[in-house]
């Protein structure tokens, strides 16, 4: 068993155990007072901005939420320095944010020193990015600086700068850093990397990471991958290659490329016409294509009745589900749905899209303006603020209920 399934496989456990547990009560700050041995849950934690502070809610076992402590949150509660941050990621158990095109900070589970300050060490308030030393006598500790966008996997995390290239820092046992595996000798990095290693990646505008495999988007709409292809979110055969440290294009899109996403084993893009493609694992039909068939080869994505989803604007991508928002402001859903993540009222997989509903469940959300999959949840933002839905055993949803089969309005977001 590969070494991202052997994470969801415990994930998934874990969640089960605890969704259970929390049906007993919602303590606000209930949870460990120490660190766990190792990590066995996954993905159950949020953030949220609000004017100009970022806020975090649900599992805190290793300080993942920024907060100073390690108490589980059901609710909103700020981050521990986090005003005046422009952008931020979470991982499978730590997190990762940006000053305006300037340096980064993360915090959480550093086991594989996807922190990124030259320690293993956890963090339960945010810490310092530095990367690697600029000549081979400097030692000084140099913060990764000029950043525009942060993302993050299962344990890894990655950065784009200013000068469109991509920084890489945490585990790289499958090569998810962009870097040759020869160049961590521990199977991790504890400071930021340039992806690409002797011939590194420029002019990428976009990034994106789940479970253990990264993307880019160039300035030209070409998509690059790399890490961990079990499934063929690469875009390779696994039967060929079953992980790649060099980033590789993607090939097989109709239309220039605009936009990227990456989910715990597969990968989205949104073509400039407005359609969306898909490839990598599809066991709960998270690519879309009618099937539940893994595909290594971009296939388009539906919708309800098997005709192409068009005109949309925006990809995001949880663990083993996927949303997408059209020009109109709908939002489709697909794939795992067990936790109610699709918003459509129900508990079923879809391996098409379909719409979300509102919290009443009769009529579609309506005037979208962005959305985010995060684990196996889902949030959507309109004119009256962000909604959330899906999985909240940990208080990911940041409600102080349990889990919603239809969009619930976060309070004061």
């Amino acid at each position: 068993m590969n070494n991202f399934m052997k994470k969801l496989t415990k994930s998934c456990f874990a969640i089960c155990v605890m969704t259970s547990l929390a049906a007993c009560g919602n303590d606000s700050t209930s949870g460990p007072t120490t660190v766990p041995n190792s990590a066995t849950v996954f993905y159950v934690h949020n953030h949220v901005f609000r004017n100009s502070t970022t806020f975090s809610t649900g599992y805190n076992g290793f300080g993942q939420l920024g907060v100073g402590d390690l108490s589980n949150r059901t609710t909103p509660v700020a981050v521990s320095g986090g005003i005046g941050f422009s952008g931020f990621a979470t991982g499978g158990n730590h997190s990762v944010a940006f000053f305006n095109s300037s340096t980064v900070r993360s915090w959480g589970y550093n086991g594989f020193g996807q922190l990124g300050n030259r320690s293993t060490t956890y963090s339960s308030t945010p810490v310092s990015v530095f990367r690697t030393f600029s000549t081979s006598t400097d030692k000084r500790n140099v913060n990764l600086s000029g950043v525009t966008a942060v993302a993050a996997g299962s344990t890894h995390t990655l950065a784009r700068k200013n000068d469109g290239t991509v920084w890489a820092w945490g585990e790289n046992t499958t090569g998810q850093l962009g870097v040759s595996l020869t160049s961590t000798p521990l199977g991790y990095s504890t400071e930021a990397v340039q992806v690409g290693g002797g011939v590194p990646l420029t002019n990428i505008i976009a990034i994106a990471a789940n479970g253990d495999h990264s993307l880019a988007l160039d300035s030209i709409g070409d998509v690059w991958a790399w890490g961990y292809n079990g499934t063929g979110q690469l875009g390779l055969n696994p039967v060929n290659t079953g992980a790649s440290a060099g980033p590789t294009k993607v090939t097989g899109f109709p239309a220039k490329i605009i936009a990227i996403a990456a989910g715990g084993a597969f990968s989205y893009a949104l073509t400039e016409t407005g359609t969306v493609w898909a490839w990598g694992n599809n066991a709960n039909g998270q690519l879309g294509n009618g099937t539940t068939t893994n595909s290594f080869i971009p296939v388009q994505m539906l919708k309800t009745g098997g005709t192409p989803l068009t005109n949309v604007t925006r990809i995001s991508a949880g663990i083993q589900h996927g949303l997408a928002m059209d020009s109109n402001g709908n939002i489709w859903a697909l794939g795992y749905n067990i936790y109610g993540q699709l918003g459509n009222n129900g508990k079923l997989d879809s391996s098409v899209a379909v719409l979300v509903l509102d919290s009443t469940g009769s009529l579609p959300f309506a005037g979208a303006v962005d959305i985010r999959a995060f684990g196996s949840s889902s949030m959507a933002r309109n004119a009256s603020g962000w909604y959330v839905w899906g999985d909240n055993g940990f208080g990911q949803l940041g409600t102080g209920g349990g889990a919603s089969l239809l969009p619930v309005k976060l309070s004061g977001f």
